[in-house]
């Protein structure tokens, strides 16, 4: 945060009236820069609906940008050239690039690893006597502390997308449910992961029971379905005690799947067992449905005030070119703006192809590592949290603001120290001929027209205090 803190400080220069402010913009035909711009103005704008600064108000508070450091995407950091590795995970995690403030690991395999596996391997063992985190030795975990050793104040996460096959019901890691008898040896075997990457220097503040609890992979990769009753059994019974009997105060987040409508009962009937709130942190989500699911959200929060959300996966497509730089504007600003304190990408990187890979998806790379050359091509998702983490500080509050959007897509955050970044992203195919887009921005009694680009897309970035 030092780093952080030197560079926007660095960066600030007074404008007219004497509010600082900075505008950095990438297009369609230009990269992310800074751009000259004007300051605040007197004079306000009657045609146009301001956006109200200063009427804002703050929602909650923000943690980070994230993505999965999945095994594969450890796999490909692995078998880069040092100095292109090194300078790639300075453009994902320092002011140079993203800044991302968040990593989420798979606990064993999941559907973007180089093979199946798991940490105890021998059936029956509920002491966990044979439990070993050597196959994350060898990727994982030097990746891990290589990102650590960038962003010291890293917010580590993890996921199982099985426990040990000879815990379920199909004694297979791919489907099946949890056996109930072996509840407590799974609680152990979190325990245990907990306390292996705290003795190689690795901190994990949270974890979630199930990655995806009620998606069945059709025998496709590594899964376990969750009733929500079986997910609460176990996180009140068993994992939670198990935590504190440990001494640890790693979160628990229930869920980890979609707010989709056919959801929100699932996660309304596990908050709602006797005992659950007491042992949960708040609820993980992801998000492959429309913007409109943020919308359901607000619900559970308004029946469960305390409890808190976090987005943990939704990334890149190998082939869906639909996911441009507005498409994932139009979903990260909605679930940040409906509750959640972080939106987490999926895999950190992966190969031209979206691979390694165990499943059947189709899922592309934050950033793009050439398998023959390792050049890295930037996702525009990546383009998107350029636009983000670099100015939006670890406790900043995500603002409700109102006026006109003149089409586009935006969000307002205030730092701690009450400095305001406005980030806009505009699709130029939707450029009136005549007239162009641009916000009027209202802040202390004073105005700042903002023009957007036209005939190309663009994501801008203001920052005023």
């Amino acid at each position: 945060m030092i780093a952080l803190a030197a560079f926007l400080a660095a960066a600030f220069v007074a404008a007219e009236g004497g509010e600082e402010l900075r505008l950095f913009q990438t297009t369609g035909e230009k990269d992310f820069r800074e751009i000259a711009t004007s300051g605040f103005t007197i004079h306000p704008y009657p045609a146009v609906e301001s956006l109200d600064v200063d009427a804002a108000v703050a929602s909650h508070p923000f943690l980070a940008l994230g993505a999965s450091l999945t095994d594969a995407s450890a796999w490909i950091l692995a078998n880069m050239p040092p100095e292109r590795r090194d300078k790639l995970l300075r453009e994902l995690f320092t002011p140079e690039g993203c800044n991302l403030g968040a990593i989420r690991l798979n606990m064993g395999a999941s559907d973007y690893s180089t093979g199946l596996y798991c940490y105890d391997d021998t059936p029956g063992d509920v002491e966990m006597k044979d439990f070993s985190l050597a196959r994350d030795d060898e990727f994982l975990v030097p990746a891990a502390r290589r990102i650590k050793a960038l962003r010291p104040d890293i917010f580590v996460f993890a996921s199982p997308w099985s426990p040990p096959g000879w815990m379920k019901t199909s004694g297979l890691m791919i489907g099946g449910s949890l056996r109930g008898e072996f509840m407590p040896a799974l609680a152990a075997y979190f325990v245990k992961y907990v306390q292996g990457y705290a003795e190689r220097g690795l901190r994990i503040d949270a974890v979630t029971p199930q990655n995806e609890s009620v998606y069945d992979t059709g025998g496709q990769y590594p899964s376990c379905t969750y009733s929500a009753a079986q997910e609460g059994a176990f996180v009140r019974d068993h994992l939670a005690p198990a935590f504190r009997r440990a001494g640890l105060d790693t979160r628990i987040w229930v869920h980890d799947h979609n707010p989709k409508v056919k959801d929100i009962p699932r996660v309304m009937e596990l908050l709602g067992m006797p005992g659950l709130e007491d042992s949960v942190d708040g609820v993980a989500w992801h998000f492959y449905c429309e913007p409109s699911c943020a919308t359901n959200l607000p619900v559970v929060k308004a029946a469960h005030p305390k409890i808190r959300f976090y987005h943990t996966e939704n990334g890149p497509h190998v082939i869906l070119e639909e996911r441009t730089e507005l498409w994932w504007a139009a979903r990260v600003f909605a679930m940040l703006q409906n509750g959640c304190e972080m939106f987490t990408s999926w895999n950190l990187c992966l190969d031209e192809l979206g691979t390694p890979a165990t499943g059947a998806h189709l899922c592309g790379g934050f950033t793009v590592v050439d398998s023959a050359s390792h050049d890295v091509a930037y996702s525009p998702q990546y383009r998107l949290f350029r636009h983000i983490g670099p100015f939006v500080r670890r406790g900043a509050n995500i603002m409700e603001v109102k006026g006109s959007r003149d089409g586009t897509e935006l969000i307002l955050f205030r730092n701690p120290d009450g400095e305001y970044v406005l980030v806009v992203a505009c699709d130029g195919s939707l450029v009136r001929r005549i007239q162009r887009r641009r916000l009027v921005v209202k802040y202390r009694g004073k105005y700042k027209s903002l023009p957007l680009p036209a005939g190309t897309w663009s994501v801008s970035t203001l920052v005023f205090k």
